[in-house]
């Protein structure tokens, strides 16, 4: 479908209008139904969770107007005919349903998995109609029987370091996609329970599978399960670490989206009941009921781009961190998987420099001074010993310590 410039300056306008708002009030994305009472998992919405209302449709399972493309190509997907002539409908987006979506704040995308297809999708909310995106022919996590409860994408998050990170029903799959041009889809493998866990273990069916992840700005995750559990999740090491048990909600409540408000209060919606949403207190895990009059829409997934605890930290977590390009200076190979990255300075480059490796919180890992001459230099900078696979940012420095270069750099 083509629009004219007007319209589409139009819409755009309007998008920017609701995310400003969006960051003002208590909006986010939620993975829901048509209408109230409806239990399929077909529909996207942003909703204010302090109202109950809906503030704008993103996709509705109704609709007929939307366009899908391949993630890689940019490419429109066509349904597929069949030789009878028959077309089946495989581009409708929630279609098998969905319980885990994502909002990447940085290119204002929502990225979602849907049940059952073991696929990564994005919704570009740029657009005033659904532009939907899909790694096609591409499995989001390394199984065979996708109809396995066990391997269900359920939960999903941006991080603190931008990138995505999703975690399928028994976290035997914890998954890291990137969200730049080029994206990477990594197996991260197995949680691994904290031996403090007093029994408590992020692999239990019947109490941590299920509901949400929000990520802190220290670069953690927690995974708030369907049963109220709460685990805080080390990217780099794996391990999970039970933390509490939600409490104050009624007993058939079970928890499926969260997200962080602007207070850095964790707001929490339930997929199998409308009754209301929940506010919990993320330092005495504590809930209490948002005052919503009559029913809300039920989601099984919730998305904003607040990280938690952020009060708490005196740096400023890597997602917000400028990156510096310089045509001048290249880092490669990025992600690296060996011992050795490499900066590349060309000739027009001379003179002393520091290459710093630094970590999620600000802390130098490590520092090389070096020298380049007239004719250009490539340097090696050694960053596997010991070091935990994740991402990283890796900065030049002049002379005179002025920041001439930083990238994201993702150690496997």
């Amino acid at each position: 479908m083509r629009y004219s410039s007007t319209f589409m300056a139009t819409g755009l306008l309007l998008v920017t209008m609701q995310l400003s708002a969006q960051q003002k009030q208590g909006m986010a994305y939620a993975i829901t139904s048509s209408e109230k009472g409806n239990f399929n998992w077909t529909d996207v919405k942003q909703i204010d969770f302090t109202t109950g209302s809906v503030t704008r449709s993103i996709f509705d399972s109704k609709q007929t107007n939307f366009t899908v493309y391949n993630a890689r190509t940019g490419k429109e997907i066509k349904p597929v005919t069949t030789q009878n002539g028959v077309t089946t409908n495989v581009t409708i987006p929630v279609a098998s349903l969905s319980a885990a979506c994502a909002y990447d704040q940085r290119h204002n995308r929502l990225y979602y998995a849907p049940l059952f297809m073991n696929q990564l999708r994005y919704i570009d909310l740029d657009e005033a109609a659904p532009k939907i995106y899909y790694f096609d022919n591409e499995p989001f996590i390394p199984v065979t029987d996708v109809n396995n409860e066990a391997n269900h994408i359920t939960r999903m998050v941006i991080g603190a370091d931008g990138d995505g990170y999703a975690l399928s029903n028994d976290a035997n799959h914890l998954i890291r996609f990137t969200t730049g041009r080029k994206p990477v889809i990594t197996d991260l493998g197995s949680l691994k329970d904290d031996l403090a866990n007093e029994g408590k273990s992020i692999h239990e069916k019947t109490t941590s599978w299920g509901g949400d992840m929000i990520a802190d700005a220290a670069g953690n995750l927690y995974v708030i399960s369907a049963f109220r559990q709460v685990f805080k999740v080390n990217i780099q090491s794996k391990v999970a670490t039970w933390i509490a048990e939600i409490q104050g909600m009624p007993a058939g409540f079970t928890t499926n989206g969260t997200v962080v408000d602007n207070d850095g209060q964790l707001i929490v919606s339930s997929a199998n009941t409308a009754e209301g949403y929940y506010k919990v207190d993320m330092h005495s895990w504590q809930a209490t009921r948002i005052d919503i009059k009559g029913t809300v829409f039920n989601a099984s997934d919730l998305a904003n781009g607040n990280l938690a605890f952020a009060s708490n930290k005196n740096t400023v977590p890597l997602i917000n961190r400028a990156i510096i390009r310089n045509e001048k200076i290249a880092l490669y190979p990025n992600p690296v998987a060996t011992n050795l990255v490499y900066v590349s300075f060309n000739s027009k480059e001379s003179g002393r420099y520091t290459i710093q490796l630094v970590d999620l919180t600000g802390k130098i890992i490590s520092e090389k001074i070096v020298v380049v001459g007239n004719g250009g230099q490539v340097i090696a900078v050694n960053v596997k010993n010991g070091l935990a696979k994740g991402p990283y940012m890796l900065k030049v420095l002049s002379n005179s310590k002025k920041t001439v270069f930083t990238d994201k750099l993702i150690v496997e």
